[in-house]
């Protein structure tokens, strides 16, 4: 009788898992997509189309020291490092291209979002969505936007007040704060830190600085006339910044 009922209890437990199971599979994934399409709340749906579109953007000018524009650099595996420091002059420290790295490159990412018309796209896709599920929708004619860095984030707040009516229910929304994941303010610290050793110590030790900081690799290769790639790798994350220095160089024919 104990080893019937121990069959028996293992036998209802197996059908309650395989119910379960089942549950989960062709429920549970409805459920999400229906909490994700939700159209009365448009923070979710902004966030991913400006990402669609940040992200390669960010990608680009990471690979080019701060840049999306070719500018004075130097080509390195098939890409343009800008240089952020830079001399042409023999045994001279080289001099900061870019003392505001930080706002400068949130006001390139900017004006390439705004070039792109990304935000009100962006916004006029939520609204057409949004009218197909049934609501009467109104909105800003010219969205505000900004780009800034923050830690482990690139940050695309913006203003445009929403409406959203069906039947008795009304919403309206105002600010927004879409995100990117992405190192970059991190990688920007870094780069100023190194250009202020390379000015002041005429050199970088990067293994001394990675010893003391585990979340960064960092790579240093030695180009043709003086000119110093750096390579900055998250750990975790494997993205990279590169940018070229040319500092302290030697004159013609000295090696």
């Amino acid at each position: 009788m104990n080893k019937r009922g121990q069959i028996t209890l293992f036998i209802i437990i197996a059908v309650v898992i395989i119910a379960l199971a089942i549950f989960l599979l062709f429920f549970y994934p409805k459920m999400k997509i229906k909490k994700y399409e939700e159209p009365t709340n448009p923070h979710a749906y902004l966030q991913d189309c400006i990402n669609n579109a940040l992200e390669p953007l960010v990608e680009k000018l990471a690979s080019q020291g701060g840049y999306l524009e070719l500018g004075n650099c130097i080509f390195y595996k098939n890409i343009c490092r800008h240089y952020l420091c830079y001399t042409t002059q023999p045994y001279v420290p080289c001099i900061n291209q870019e003392p505001l790295l930080k706002e400068n490159i949130e006001t390139i990412l900017r004006e390439r979002l705004k070039q792109e018309n990304v935000v009100s796209s962006c916004i006029n896709r939520f609204i057409e969505y949004a009218r197909k599920k049934g609501y009467d929708v109104s909105s800003c004619e010219a969205p505000k936007f900004f780009v800034n860095l923050t830690k482990g984030r690139v940050n695309v707040p913006i203003e445009c007040k929403i409406v959203l009516k069906k039947g008795e229910e009304k919403k309206e929304f105002l600010e927004y704060n879409p995100y990117l994941t992405w190192p970059l303010f991190e990688f920007v610290l870094l780069s100023k830190q190194i250009i202020h050793e390379e000015i002041t110590n005429a050199d970088f030790d990067p293994v001394a600085f990675m010893l003391r900081n585990y979340w960064i690799e960092i790579e240093k290769f030695r180009a043709s006339e003086g000119s110093i790639i750096y390579t900055l790798r998250d750990r975790k994350t494997r993205k990279e910044f590169v940018f070229a220095v040319r500092n302290y160089v030697l004159p013609p024919g000295v090696l």
